[in-house]
C-alpha cells in the first residue's frame, strides 16, 4: 500500500497532464486561469509524445496552400472553441465558411442536398420532397415520420437503428448514414444514439416527432444571436488555436517528444502520483490528468487501477485517411459552389466524401488554384490501406470524370490517422458510467478527451475546462472527493 505523506497545503497544487492535444492544452489553460482566481500556487507539467503539440489538430502551410491534417474548422453551435479563441485574443483571426450547401453522390451524379436535410433530422417535409436523390417511396416514408409511434423504454438503440425506425431505410442509408459516418468514422448502426445525439431521443419523447423537434430547435435558435456560419476556422489554419494556447501558458512546463510510460500511486493520504517517461525522467503530482486516448490511459494506470485499465482497454478506435489534391482552377470544370459532397456506402468506390477546401474557407489556396480534400473509405478491401501512390491513383481516377478534371494534380498530400477516431458504440453510456465508478476509487486521477464525452474540438475543450475545475475542487476538499470523467 502506498505510504501516507501528511496533509497537503491547499494553496499549493502540482498537476501532471498527459497529452498535449487540445484537451490537455485546454486543461492546462483553465487550471492556470482558476489558480489565478483562487490564489493557488500552481505548477503543471504537460507531457506530449509528439514533438509538435496539438494532437489531431495539425496544419501545413506550404506555398500558399493550407492543408489540415485533422479538423478544418470548429462547430459554432458548441461555443467552447470560440470562447477559448476569444480568451486567447485571437478572435480577429476567426474566419467563417464562405459557401453554403453540399452535394450527395447518387448514381454517379452529384445532387444538391436541401438545406433542411443537413442535420440529423429533416427540418420539414418540403425538404424531404425536394431531395432529388430519393425515390417517391423514400420521400413518402420519411414524410410519415410524425406518425411513427414513440419507442417504449428499455434497451439502448443505435443511431442508425433509430433513424431507420423513424425515417425509413432509404433516407437513412442514402444521406443520414454517410452524414454521421463522415463525422465519426463509424457505421451509424453501431453508434450510440444517447451519447452522440441525445436530442433525438428527447425530441421523440417530447414531441412525438424528430421532424417537429428539429423545427422547434431551429425556431429557438432564430431567437438567439447567430454566427455567420455553422463552422468557423482561423486564418492560417486550425493549429493557430493550439499555438495560441501554448504561447499563453505561464505556469506550465511542456515536455514534448517524450512518451509517458507509467503512472504510479506513491502516496495514499493524500494521494501522490508519479508519471514516468520513456527517458526515465519522472514527475510527481498531487493530481494527474490523462488527456490521452482511453487505451493509452489504461496502459498507464494498470499498476494501481487494473479494473479501470481493463475498462479503458475496451475502447475501440478507427483509422482515417485523407488525400489533398491541388489543381489549377481552369483544369476543374465543376464550379465547386458548395462545401463538397458525400458518398453513401452503396455507391462503392474509394471516396467517402470530398471537401472543396478552397471554396469552403478563404485563403486556403493561391490565386488561380483549387484545393480538394478527399476522405477515403477505410474498409478492409478499400485502397486506403495501400501505399500513397495507390491512394492517389484511386482518388484521381474517381474524381476526374465526376468533377470534370483534366490533367494531373499539381500538388498532393496524404494524411493518415492510425486509430485516431474513438468509436462510441451503442453501450458507450454504460461504459462511461462504469469508468466513473472505477475512478471514484482513485482520488486525484482524472480522464478527459475524445474517448469520453464528445469527439469534436469544442467538446474536447469543454472536457479540458471541466477537468481543470474538478482538479481545483479536489484540491480544495483535501482529496476527500473522488474524481470522475
Amino acid at each position: 500500500m502506498p505510504p501516507d505523506h501528511g496533509t497537503r497545503d491547499e494553496n499549493r497544487l502540482s498537476v501532471v497532464v498527459v497529452g498535449g492535444g487540445i484537451t490537455g492544452l485546454a486543461t492546462a489553460w483553465y487550471l492556470e486561469k482558476a489558480s489565478r482566481q483562487s490564489g493557488t500556487d500552481l505548477s503543471i507539467v504537460l507531457v506530449e509524445r509528439e514533438k509538435v503539440l496539438g494532437g489531431k489538430i495539425s496544419t501545413l502551410n506550404e506555398d500558399g496552400f493550407i492543408v489540415e491534417g485533422g479538423p478544418d474548422g470548429f462547430l459554432t453551435r458548441k461555443p467552447w472553441a470560440f470562447e477559448l479563441a476569444n480568451e486567447l485574443g485571437i478572435a480577429d483571426d476567426v474566419v467563417y465558411m464562405q459557401v453554403t450547401g453540399a452535394s450527395l453522390l447518387h448514381k454517379r451524379k452529384l445532387h444538391r442536398i436541401p438545406a433542411g436535410l443537413m442535420g440529423p433530422a429533416p427540418a420539414s417535409r418540403k425538404d424531404v420532397w425536394d431531395a432529388s436523390f430519393l425515390s417517391w417511396r423514400g420521400k413518402l416514408r420519411a414524410s410519415l415520420e410524425p406518425l411513427v409511434r414513440r419507442r417504449k423504454a428499455g434497451g439502448r438503440e443505435s443511431l442508425g437503428g433509430f433513424l431507420r425506425r423513424r425515417l425509413g431505410a432509404e433516407l437513412t442509408d442514402t444521406l443520414l448514414e454517410p452524414l454521421t459516418a463522415g463525422i465519426y468514422g463509424s457505421d451509424s448502426y453501431d453508434m450510440s444514439l444517447d451519447a452522440l445525439f441525445p436530442m433525438l431521443e428527447e425530441w421523440e419523447q417530447r414531441y412525438g416527432s424528430i421532424t417537429r423537434g428539429m423545427r422547434e430547435a431551429r425556431k429557438a435558435a432564430r431567437g438567439a444571436e447567430q454566427a455567420p456560419s455553422a463552422f468557423f476556422s482561423l486564418k492560417g489554419g486550425t493549429h493557430r488555436l493550439v499555438e495560441a494556447v501554448a504561447e499563453g501558458l505561464e505556469r506550465t512546463e511542456i515536455v514534448s517528444g517524450r512518451t509517458a510510460v507509467a503512472v504510479d500511486l506513491i502516496g495514499d493520504t493524500p494521494p501522490l502520483y508519479r508519471v514516468t517517461l520513456d527517458d526515465e525522467r519522472s514527475f510527481e503530482g498531487d493530481a494527474v490528468v490523462l488527456a490521452a486516448p482511453a487505451q493509452d490511459a489504461g496502459n498507464l494506470v494498470d499498476s494501481f487501477a487494473p479494473g479501470l485499465a481493463r475498462l479503458l482497454g475496451r475502447m475501440q478506435s478507427a483509422s482515417a485517411v485523407s488525400v489533398y489534391l491541388a489543381y489549377r482552377r481552369e483544369n476543374v470544370a465543376n464550379p465547386l459552389d458548395g462545401s463538397g459532397f458525400l458518398s453513401p456506402r452503396f455507391e462503392q468506390g474509394p471516396v467517402a466524401g470530398c471537401t472543396w477546401m478552397s471554396s469552403k474557407w478563404p485563403g486556403r489556396s493561391p490565386e488561380g488554384h483549387v484545393l480538394l480534400r478527399v476522405f477515403m473509405r477505410t474498409e478492409d478491401d478499400a485502397p486506403a490501406g495501400g501505399s500513397d501512390g495507390v491512394l492517389i491513383e484511386a482518388v484521381t481516377e474517381a474524381l476526374h470524370s465526376l468533377l470534370g478534371i483534366s490533367g494531373a494534380p499539381e500538388r498532393v498530400w496524404v494524411h493518415r490517422w492510425a486509430d485516431g477516431l474513438p468509436q462510441y458504440k451503442v453501450d458507450h453510456t454504460e461504459w462511461l458510467e462504469s469508468v466513473d465508478r472505477e475512478l471514484d476509487a482513485h482520488p486525484g486521477l482524472f480522464l478527459c478527451g475524445a474517448s469520453y464525452r464528445g469527439v469534436g474540438v469544442p467538446d474536447c475543450i469543454r472536457q479540458g475546462r471541466d477537468a481543470a475545475e474538478r482538479v481545483h475542487v479536489f484540491a480544495r476538499r483535501g482529496a476527500a472527493q473522488g474524481a470522475s470523467v
